[in-house]
């Protein structure tokens, strides 16, 4: 809960942020006090096509209370030139959880504001509830709307037609041909029509990110009641709006939140923050029929590496079995050549390939499935062909140049162009990390790949003697290939020149986390104890070492910049969970390392509750303390890792695997 005093400080308040989701793609979003910064905020972005074809369809809500006839700003806006109106001096408090709610107090009137979408549709609740000690007051609700695609912006446009079909309780606006139908209902008040453009509205975190900073936006007229007081709501929908109950409409959705904050039957606070964060990731895909995840939000869709990555802590750890295993024969039946999908586009139908690690996080992800549920019937059914498909193609060659070196078994890739680890900024032609050749985490994975395949072969077909004999040759490649005897680490790449990269990278981490060993105890904990000097932040592992001359410390700029520090330095916060996982294992979970691993994750419980968007996790954070958050400010693979490692490694909830 935030009080006046924070809330009256704009240039804090503004920073703060708010999501609400629902289920399909669609979100709602802004910062605390209401004023967007973004060109995603909004009160309703609609999926066109879950998950994806996102449209901004109502930008905000300008609210007005009129009390003996002076006019009390409740919202808040910037444009190019001033800050107007300023609704933030009347907030009285602003509480995110279960749903957004500002409370504000004016002379004796108090008036509460909640939001909510309804989960499954493009639909936004608004409901509004005034104590007035029975003085007669208005309230003017003036909806406003752009109707374009999320990552753009609009502007006063000719072509924009305001065609508002207004009944007694409603109306419908489509003021584009190819633009959906967006509806407007409530249950109190009269609206009144009065067309108007509101010009220069100015996005400040767009400008910070050297993108398009101004938006104009449109409003058909407002929403006028007067009385003494009640509840009053109104509604947003892509659909048409019947049988009107917004208070059954939120208490069905409290019900839901209080579910999934309850699913693991705990009262610990941080852990029902995390488990409703990670609510917002998994959504429906209309095109497969079944589960996915969305990458981050404001502007990812879904992702293979972020998905695979994800799913052991959105919904193993979490008890949606059913979630996984949909994922999972998702991405099974889309495998080409041996490739799991890189992503889906948010608009039209090409799926891209572009990636070489997906595809072994694949079979993590089915080792994680079997870990929570031994189920080896739905694996051998539904997964294995796949696996078998990846395997062959990982050995035979197949897209990007992704073969297996068969000197050494290890894997290499990478061509000209091309971005296949996840480190995978691009500007333009130039990838900013190419690591072509044979990537440290990318014959990490490729050896546990080869080992869980050992292992469900011999199970499912009683031979795995070939792809054991491969798996072994593959350890001793990778202990002769990586292992810096000198720093006591991993080169993070071997060079398709055969040259060694010795930047101090995280990857290098996975070797110890994944649950087929590489290297030696000793050299285990060598490593770990290296990571933790060099990389380790509270807020995750930095992506390059502060002592190398290409380190960069701040996350911040243009594109150009922001993508040049993105794996140069920039902190990850998915990777404290790999981290916390390896180094508790090279201490053995002792009570010191279990004691130091829970301090790693508390700063988090801070960054949930007063940091970013309150209620998740940002995708990154500058390499320089005092670290601020930057990326996505909710990113799916953040939530996952902090959420799996505090259940499993710091609560010691890890499932035993059944073979």
């Amino acid at each position: 809960m935030f009080g006046r005093e924070i809330l009256g400080n704009i240039g804090y308040m503004g920073k703060l942020e708010w999501l609400v989701t629902n289920g399909i793609g669609g979100f709602a979003s802004s910062t605390i006090i209401g004023m967007n910064t973004r060109r995603y905020h909004s009160v309703l972005t609609a999926s066109m096509k879950p998950p994806t074809e996102r449209i901004n369809l109502v930008s905000r809500l300008e609210e007005t209370l009129i009390l003996e006839s002076y006019e009390y700003p409740l919202s808040t806006n910037r444009y190019a030139k001033v800050l107007f109106p300023s609704g933030h001096l009347y907030l009285e408090r602003f509480e995110r959880d279960p749903l957004p709610t500002w409370t504000f107090q004016i002379s004796d009137v108090l008036v509460t504001k909640t939001l909510f979408m309804v989960y499954g549709r493009n639909t936004t609740v608004v409901t509004y509830k005034i104590y007035s000690n029975g003085r007669n007051v208005s309230l003017k609700i003036r909806p406003h709307y752009v109707f374009r695609d999320f990552h753009g912006n609009m502007y006063e446009n000719p072509g924009f037609v305001d065609n508002t079909a207004l009944s007694e309780k409603g109306w419908s606006l489509q003021p584009f041909t190819n633009a959906p139908q967006l509806y407007m209902a409530w249950d109190k008040g009269i609206f009144v029509e009065e067309g108007y453009w509101y010009r220069d509205n100015f996005l400040v975190e767009e400008a910070r990110r050297g993108l398009e900073s101004s938006e104009d936006d449109y409003s058909n007229g407002y929403l006028n009641y007067t009385g003494t007081g009640g509840l009053l709501s109104v509604i947003f929908s892509d659909q048409p709006i019947e049988g009107i109950n917004p208070i059954e409409m939120r208490k069905r959705e409290e019900i839901r939140l209080e579910t999934v904050a309850s699913s693991m039957n705990s009262q610990d606070a941080f852990l029902r923050k995390l488990l409703l964060a990670a609510d917002q990731f998994i959504v429906d895909r209309n095109s497969t029929g079944g589960k996915t995840i969305i990458a981050g939000y404001p502007w990812f869709s879904d992702w293979g590496r972020d998905s695979l990555i994800s799913l052991p802590g959105l919904t193993l750890v979490t008890g949606r079995y059913n979630d996984a295993r949909s994922i999972l024969k998702t991405f099974a039946a889309y495998v080409k050549d041996g490739l799991v999908p890189n992503c889906f586009e948010d608009r039209g139908s090409e799926i891209l390939y572009n990636s070489v690690d997906a595809s072994l996080w694949f079979f993590f992800a089915v080792y994680k499935l079997l870990e929570y549920t031994d189920d080896y019937a739905f694996v051998q059914n539904h997964l294995f062909p796949a696996m078998k498909q990846i395997i062959e193609a990982f050995q035979n060659g197949t897209r990007f140049s992704i073969k297996m070196d068969p000197e050494d078994g290890l894997i290499s890739a990478g061509e000209p162009g091309v971005q296949l680890t996840w480190m995978d900024a691009k500007i333009n032609d130039w990838v900013v990390t190419p690591r072509h050749g044979k990537a440290v985490e990318i014959n990490a994975l490729w050896y546990n790949a080869l080992k869980i395949f050992e292992l469900l072969q011999e199970k499912f077909e009683g031979n795995s003697m070939e792809v054991g004999a491969l798996a072994r040759k593959v350890r001793l490649s990778f202990k002769r290939i990586f292992w810096n005897q000198e720093e006591k680490c991993l080169f993070d790449c071997v060079t398709t020149d055969g040259k060694t990269d010795d930047s101090f990278r995280p990857n290098q981490i996975f070797a110890v986390y994944l649950p087929y060993p590489l290297l030696s105890p000793p050299e285990e904990k060598q490593l770990v104890e290296n990571v933790f000097k060099r990389l380790y932040t509270s807020m995750g592992l930095r992506s390059l070492s502060p002592h190398n001359q290409g380190y960069i410390g701040k996350f911040h700029g243009s594109r150009l910049e922001r993508d040049s520090a993105y794996h140069q330095g920039t902190v990850w916060s998915y990777l404290l969970g790999p981290f916390i996982s390896s180094y508790l294992k090279v201490f053995h979970y002792s009570m010191e390392a279990q004691l130091r691993a829970s301090h790693m994750l508390d700063v988090f419980r801070a960054h949930m509750e007063g940091e970013s968007c309150l209620g998740t996790i940002s995708e990154v954070f500058d390499g320089n303390p005092p670290h601020f958050s930057g990326g996505c400010f909710a990113q799916a693979w953040s939530v996952a890792e902090i959420l799996r490692s505090y259940v499993e490694d710091v609560k010691g909830q890890k499932p035993t695997f059944v073979v």
